[in-house]
Formats: C-alpha cells, sequence, structure tokens
C-alpha cells in the first residue's frame, strides 16, 4: 500500500515539471525598394486599426463606468443586507452557545458530527468596485480588435516571410 502511495506522489511531482513551450513568430522583412513602400502602407493600416480600437476601448469605458457604479450600488445594498442577516445569525449562534455549552451533548455516545448551534455562520464578502469595473470592462470593452491578422496578409502581400517556431521557455528537456 505505501509503495503504491509512493509511486502515485512520485507521479504527480513528475507531471509538475512539463517543459513550457511558447511560439515565437519571426518576421523576415523583405529587402527590394518596392517592398519597403509597401511595408510603409502596412505600418500605417495597423497603426490607424490600433489607434481606432485604442478609442472605442475608451469609449467603452466611459459607457461602462455609470453600469458599474450602479451595479457597485446594488451590491452595497445587497452586501448591508447581509451584514444584518449575519449579524442576526451571529447572535444566535452566541446565544445557543451560551444555551447549550455541554448540555444537550449525550454523554455516553461520541458524534463526529457537530450540532448544528456549534457552526459558525460565514461573515458576507464585502462588494469591491474594482472587481465590478474589471468584469464589466473584460466583458464589454475587451478583446482583441484584429489588427494583427490583416497586418500580417499585408506583410506576406509586400513579399515577406511571417514563420512561427515553439520554444521551450521552462523545464526544458535536455537535448543532446
Amino acid at each position: 500500500m505505501q509503495r503504491h502511495l509512493l509511486l502515485l506522489a512520485v507521479a504527480g511531482l513528475v507531471g509538475c515539471a512539463a517543459p513550457r513551450y511558447e511560439t515565437a513568430t519571426l518576421r523576415e522583412v523583405p529587402t527590394e525598394g518596392s517592398a519597403q513602400a509597401c511595408l510603409q502602407g502596412c505600418e500605417a493600416d495597423l497603426n490607424a486599426c490600433k489607434q481606432t480600437c485604442a478609442e472605442n476601448y475608451q469609449a467603452c469605458l466611459k459607457r461602462v463606468e455609470p453600469e458599474a457604479e450602479a451595479h457597485y450600488r446594488q451590491a452595497l445594498d445587497h452586501y448591508a443586507a447581509e451584514l444584518e442577516q449575519y449579524r442576526r445569525a451571529m447572535a444566535a449562534y452566541e446565544f445557543q452557545q451560551w444555551m447549550h455549552w455541554n448540555w444537550a451533548r449525550d454523554p455516553f455516545w461520541y458524534t463526529p458530527w457537530p450540532y448544528p448551534y456549534a457552526i459558525q455562520p460565514p461573515p458576507p464578502r464585502p462588494p469591491s468596485r474594482e472587481a465590478d469595473m474589471n468584469r464589466l470592462r473584460e466583458e464589454q470593452c475587451g478583446g482583441d480588435c484584429g489588427c494583427q491578422p490583416p497586418y500580417d496578409a499585408c506583410f506576406i502581400g509586400c513579399g515577406g516571410k511571417i514563420t512561427r517556431e515553439q520554444r521551450c521557455v521552462r523545464n526544458c528537456p535536455n537535448t543532446r
């Protein structure tokens, strides 16, 4: 039995040391003179796309802020109600602890399950304005604008080459 547990533990630890890879994109720029002008057009289109994306993101943030503030106010109201319920539950818990201190226990039998009054109620979690804002920002404003694929197509159209290769960055196997 101990051997099986040891083998299971070793197998689990070996699985933690798996190699980590990342994809690297290498761009070979064409050397022809006409290709340079073409690449400048690609760069201009990419910069315009990124600028539009940044403007849309800022507009989205301005749209999301009032919604996040309203949601935060609702969460604060809900938290106040939960806090009042927690206060009552704690008062009941403390009263039960005071009333049933070793009275209700069966003196002739051990039970591993605690009585319901012995379980302290969990406190409510306070809302976070930043968490709400981040969640709404990711839901409504996040995401990729899609500027890179058209740039890559333009880059290849101008005569450039794009190669992608995976490189080991952590826990790399020894290659000899």
